[in-house]
């Protein structure tokens, strides 16, 4: 019989399928391509797309391009040309053409765009995130030890060409199986505490790490709710990576499992 933990995880869960079942979401995701000086097409999308002085910039006007379909820009047809001035972390995604969209992003300081099909073979294959059997011994309760200072530090992320940096602000402190273990963690806009770490069944039972999100004051780490981060599912994330020393030497089997590989559009006959 199902518990209300398991039934309140059950129903999270289906929301987090929702959520990755949108038609311009992660799983859509078609190609990546970093802008240059020169004006170049760029894969799946029309347009002369650069970026010069920390813009970028795309134009529609009098582009040959192999997409007889229009450009959107707002929701309105456009043939002029679009200029982004993004921050660091910042992503646009107001050109539409067809079933595509693009989404203009700055990350280590350079323009990519990265282009996200409604159609793209991988969303249309998803059934649900493979996840392990609710457990309840992988609720966990431990207890927050702030820093005295918030603590910046680098990081690596999904693409070896990005790098990036996280605030750290204190360790959640937990036992498994009387073994105690810390986590580094970061402090969400809303006020959850983030623990992305890596543990033993990387790699093989689950993706090559995972995060965690702590809500409230107290510290309660439920690992059914440990979850892949986009580049678990695309080759196109620029996630970050677990900050050093967020490894947990035993396997977590709880939470998200490795999904399902990605499947490239360019070996679909559809494209």
């Amino acid at each position: 019989m199902t518990n209300n933990a398991e039934a309140r995880w059950r129903e999270w869960h289906d929301k987090r399928n929702e959520e990755l079942a949108s038609s311009h979401g992660w799983l859509s995701l078609i190609s990546f391509t970093w802008l240059s000086e020169e004006r170049s097409g760029i894969s799946s999308f029309p347009g002369s797309w650069y970026a010069d002085r920390g813009e970028a910039a795309v134009s529609f006007k009098d582009v040959e391009h192999a997409y007889a379909l229009p450009v959107y820009k707002d929701g309105e047809k456009f043939t002029g040309e679009a200029v982004y001035d993004l921050a660091e972390g910042e992503s646009q995604t107001n050109l539409e053409a067809g079933t595509r969209v693009a989404e203009v992003a700055r990350r280590g300081g350079k323009y990519a765009v990265r282009v996200r099909d409604s159609l793209a073979p991988t969303l249309k294959a998803f059934t649900g995130v493979p996840t392990f059997d609710y457990d309840p011994n992988a609720v966990v309760s431990g207890r927050f030890v702030p820093y005295p200072e918030p603590r910046v530090v680098p990081i690596e992320t999904a693409r070896s060409s990005v790098t990036s940096e996280t605030t750290l602000v204190g360790d959640v402190v937990f036992s498994i199986d009387d073994d105690e273990f810390s986590l580094a963690v970061s402090r969400s806009g809303s006020g959850d505490l983030i623990a992305v770490f890596h543990d033993a069944s990387n790699g093989e039972e689950t993706a090559d790490w995972r995060f965690v999100s702590v809500p409230g004051d107290d510290v309660v780490v439920d690992f059914n709710k440990a979850l892949n981060f986009p580049a678990a599912f695309t080759p196109f994330g620029t996630c970050p990576k677990p900050p050093e020393g967020n490894t947990l030497g035993v396997k977590i089997l709880a939470g998200e499992k490795r999904p399902a590989e990605w499947i490239d559009p360019h070996s679909q006959s559809s494209l």
